[in-house]
């Protein structure tokens, strides 16, 4: 699948105030889906790519590097579309990102559960 190149100027950097803001948020974000990975209820991939995502504003080293990458510049190129989505589109998309999450955390529980009863 070829996706569009994102061009240079795709890098936007922020003001200082946001950098700091943004800066909190990566760490967050990194922790955050750090434990992701180790607890079955928490999407860690989704915060590790929002810390990655928010770190592409910060520096432009970052943007250049994710940029280079097939994988993340797909990603990109998808996160930056779906920015031209209507806002009942963008509704509808974050409630099925937050079903498919829960149904997913209940299965998770549901498999630790039975493991348990063992």
């Amino acid at each position: 699948m070829n996706t569009p190149q994102l061009h240079e100027h795709a890098f936007r950097p922020l003001s200082l105030p946001w950098k700091i803001v943004a800066l909190v948020f990566i760490a967050a974000f990194l922790v955050i889906g750090v434990a992701g990975l180790i607890l079955p209820i928490i999407p860690g991939v989704l915060f590790l790519f929002l810390a990655a995502l928010l770190a592409t504003r910060v520096s432009s080293r970052v943007a250049r590097y994710a940029h280079n990458h097939p994988w993340f510049r797909q990603h990109l190129h998808h996160w930056h579309a779906s920015g031209k989505l209507s806002m009942s589109e963008r509704a509808k998309l974050a409630l099925l990102l937050t079903a498919r999450s829960c149904i997913k955390a209940v299965q998770a529980l549901w498999r630790m559960a039975l493991r348990s009863k063992r």
